[in-house]
């Protein structure tokens, strides 16, 4: 199954309808999961890939809606988490600590021994982490989970790029001192890739994954043994925030992988891939309603109740009147969008806004409603005609009295205060 933008554009406008009612003065903004979205990509990622030994997961830090991690399980899929944090939400969401692989680039001794106690699968980011683990695994060749080490391809020596990385253990540094880890611990049996710099194409990404492909083979010859039975990588799939048509598909990362390392499917080695942003990015959407509209220096702008977004001049935006239908005025002119912490959206091109109008921001369900995202407002699900129940209510949102209790412990009596004689 295909997800096209036109579909995808009607069940949004079907979602936008049926929640214009709940936005009003005491919930002037909230977020949206369209479960529709989630099932067409879940079920073409199924298509395209039917292997048993490739494993799809969903990370945390991207979706940490238990609703919808638990929606991805149901269909198959796994949980990566990379914090304590994170690996909390993933079992109060109801999953087994065998299903969680755990990329935490930062670990404690107490994390890490009650990681190594709960024999999750994981991955080592430095030397100095793998000394503590040799420390504290009294039996690493029955350990149940998968242990591996992150490893950053450095796939370019030209690319001044690579140093951005600040993650892993890079390939190129430390190549020998990698062979001779690997030869020592034969209970090391995962590499994990984090990439150099985030691949804004395809072929980047196979590219870095190739790198690490072919040293997991170097390290065989080396062993004269297989060593490495586990392959762990993101999926590097660009999202599209042009327009609504889901590209790259799975397809073409599938295709592209197959083109540069068609060894990477013989089955020789599992596959798990962390692949959160392509399968939720078009799935998630914040709804706002418009409060004022104004111009400054010659520009329009609507003033709204969602916080800024991080990369405003590529943020997509639909318009919707107060019932929530959409507006496809001929006439169009270009907005920015302001919120109470900044630009949402700069330059959209929309029809002319009025107070009550509501907005759509599009594209946001890798990034509204992750663990760094504080998205504080309500989050909805919508199903297959639109349909909206209590059930409905993923995420019930922090009442401003919740936010100030946040902030932290009032204690006017434990006030410092200077002594009279040094005034």
């Amino acid at each position: 199954m295909t997800t096209s933008g036109t579909r995808i554009a009607t069940q949004r406008h079907t979602a936008v309808e049926q929640l214009a009612p709940v936005l009003s003065d005491a919930n002037p903004v909230l977020g949206v999961i369209d479960f529709n979205v989630l099932d067409q990509l879940i079920e073409h990622l199924h298509e395209v890939y039917t292997e048993d030994w490739i494993r799809h997961t969903i990370a945390v830090g991207t979706m940490s809606l238990p609703g919808v991690l638990e929606h991805f399980r149901a269909r198959g899929l796994g949980v990566q988490t990379a914090s304590a944090t994170e690996l909390e939400i993933a079992q109060h969401s109801g999953i087994p600590l065998s299903e969680v692989v755990h990329n935490a680039p930062v670990k404690t001794l107490t994390q890490l021994r009650d990681i190594t106690d709960a024999e999750l699968s994981f991955s080592v980011d430095n030397f100095a982490e793998l000394t503590r683990v040799d420390g504290l695994l009294q039996d690493p060749h029955n350990y149940e989970g998968s242990i591996g080490l992150r490893v950053t391809p450095q796939a370019s020596a030209e690319d001044d790029a690579t140093t951005c990385a600040h993650m892993g253990i890079g390939l190129r540094d430390h190549r020998n001192d990698l062979f001779e880890t690997f030869l020592e611990r034969s209970w090391l049996t995962q590499l994990h890739v984090s990439f150099d710099t985030p691949p804004t194409s395809l072929q980047q990404t196979a590219e870095q994954v190739a790198a690490v492909y072919q040293f997991a083979e170097d390290i065989e010859h080396a062993a004269g043994a297989q060593r490495i039975f586990r392959l762990y990588f993101p999926a590097g799939i660009p999202v599209n925030v042009v327009s609504d048509e889901v590209q790259p598909t799975f397809d073409n990362h599938r295709f592209v992988h197959h083109a540069m390392m068609p060894e990477l499917f013989d089955s020789k080695y599992e596959i798990v891939s962390e692949i959160s942003a392509p399968l939720t990015a078009k799935a998630g959407m914040i709804l706002a309603r418009v409060e004022y509209t104004k111009d400054l220096d010659g520009r329009m702008i609507a003033v709204i109740h969602a916080d800024a977004q991080y990369q405003p001049e590529s943020i997509r935006v639909a318009a919707y009147d107060s019932d929530g239908r959409y507006k496809d005025d001929l006439q169009h002119y270009y907005y920015d969008l302001a919120g109470p912490t900044g630009l949402v959206a700069q330059r959209v091109e929309l029809p002319e806004l009025e107070a009550g109008d509501i907005v759509a921001i599009l594209d946001v369900g890798a990034t509204a409603f992750s663990m760094t995202a504080a998205f504080t407002a309500p989050v909805y699900g919508i199903r297959a005609d639109g349909l909206l129940t209590e059930s409905s209510i993923l995420n019930a949102g922090r009442s401003t009295a919740d936010l100030a209790k946040a902030a932290g412990i009032y204690q006017p009596t434990k006030l410092l205060h200077y002594p009279a004689d040094t005034m």
